[in-house]
This record gives C-alpha cells, structure tokens and sequence, in this order.
C-alpha cells in the first residue's frame, strides 16, 4: 500500500503529521511526505530528518486525478478500493485496504506523540531543534507561559485572561521556586496584561528560521508548561526531559470543536470560556 502524507502548519501541526507518517510506515505503508503546501507559518522541518522523502509531482498528480475521479458518483464505485483521501483533525479511522492513500488531515493525537516519543526525540536532534545533552540542566520551578492569540482571534478560538491569570496563580501555588517566561505571537497584548508583568523573559515571533529554531530549543528546556491550546507548546510538554512536569492545558481544547485532545489524566485543566 502507497500513501501519501501532507505535511502543512506550524512547528507542532508538523511534528503531529510526521508521527503519523511514521506510524503508517510501522503498519507497512510506503510514505512520501507532500508539504507543497507549507507556506504559510514560516516553518519548514526537513523531512530528511524525520526518515521520509518528498512526494513526487508525479504521485501529486497521479493522486489529484484519483481524487477527481473518485469524486464521480459513478467512477467512485469501481475507484473508492483503489484510492482512499482521508481529512481528519484527530485520528486515523481507515478501515479498508487502498493500494493508494492520500492523508490531508493533522491528526492530533496526543497517543500518537507519546507512543513515538524517541522517534520524534531522535528526529528533532537530526533538525538541531532539541537539544542531544542528555545532562541538559531543567532548573526547578522554571515554567514556561504561552500566549497564541494571531490566528486563533479571527475563528474566536484565543484564550482569555482568566485562564492565564488561574494557571499562573494555580502555578504559584504549587510549584516551588516558581518563575515563568513567556512566548508568545502577540508581544504587545501581553505587555498590557499585568498577570505577566514578572516575567523573566517574553519571546516574540519571528520569520527567521535560525531565530525560530532557537525560541523552540528553548521550550524544551523547562520543568512545568501552561500549554493553553497550542500545539506549538504542546510538542515540548510531551518531549521535554522534565521527569515530572507540570502540564497546564485548556478544557475544552478548542471552545467550537466537537472533539476535544484525550489529555493526560494527571494534567491540569483549566476552564476555557
């Protein structure tokens, strides 16, 4: 069997994409990856590190015209055994054997990252986006704040700040030698918001590469995560070497979603109105 998966989105969109690749090559699928179409966020990961090769223009075609044809009514009943095109937010749900398969989804499973935890911990050292000491020092109490806002304000989906203001207090009081920084897309909603005015440091985004990937070596590095709803903070709560982080995430994960993460039990939710 033949599949094709897109790779699109952001740095954590990405990691969830190649997760899933890599599980469908663990099933017995022969993977290429298409990321034609991940020109929007600025993040390019090199599919070379994660053990894949780009999808031909040739198979990009050859699939586009399977799609076409299966979407004809009457062409779809001899095609739809041959070719398979699945979407999904959240998890594979393929039950039929397609000898080829076209995944345009983003398959945010946290399953799927903690069940491919050293592939991705491997990969990522490959990309020079997580650091390879494994004597890295996780100082105690650190904490890290992140804010989305950009995107997420357009589809009502950004987090107000009562959530952060319980999280940080929530953090305050149980973590000892609490301190916090704060990365986040939108720097100057944030200096206005006095809950993080003891920051010890606020990072901003960038379109540099170079820059991007040292803001992500940097979200690796802490003992606790106040996640939000972001996958982009997500991937490093998952990954860190943090032995016994504390996770902050928003419940639900999306306020207009009708699916929600299967978030970690010991996880701290906190109400996302």
């Amino acid at each position: 069997m033949r599949a094709v998966v897109e790779i699109k989105g952001g740095f954590g969109n990405q990691i969830f994409q190649y997760a899933f690749a890599n599980y469908l090559k663990n099933e017995g699928y022969r993977v290429t990856v298409n990321i034609n179409k991940n020109n929007i966020h600025g993040i390019h990961l090199d599919c070379n590190n994660f053990g894949f090769i780009k999808s031909s223009k040739l198979e990009i075609s050859l699939y586009n015209f399977f799609d076409l044809f299966s979407k004809n009514k009457l062409l779809n009943f001899f095609s739809h055994r041959l070719f398979l095109k699945e979407s999904n937010f959240w998890s594979f749900s393929n039950t039929e054997n397609c000898y080829f398969n076209y995944f345009d989804g983003y398959w945010q499973n946290i399953d799927l990252i903690q069940n491919q935890k050293d592939y991705l911990i491997e990969s990522l050292i490959k990309a020079k986006a997580f650091d390879d000491n494994p004597n890295i020092n996780i100082q105690s109490g650190k904490t890290l704040v992140h804010v989305r806002r950009g995107d997420y304000i357009d589809v009502e989906e950004n987090l107000n700040i009562n959530f952060y203001e319980e999280a940080i207090r929530h953090c305050k009081n149980t973590i000892t030698d609490f301190s916090f920084e704060v990365f986040t897309d939108d720097i100057a909603w944030v200096k206005e918001q006095n809950i993080f005015d003891q920051a010890t440091a606020v990072y901003g985004p960038t379109k540099n590469w170079n820059e991007l990937l040292n803001i992500i070596k940097k979200m690796f590095i802490f003992e606790n995560y106040i996640v939000g709803n972001s996958t982009f903070s997500l991937i490093p709560s998952i990954l860190t070497k943090s032995k016994n982080p504390l996770i902050v995430i928003a419940e639900p994960w999306m306020k207009y979603s009708k699916r929600d993460l299967n978030i970690d039990e010991s996880w701290v939710k906190i109400r996302n109105s």
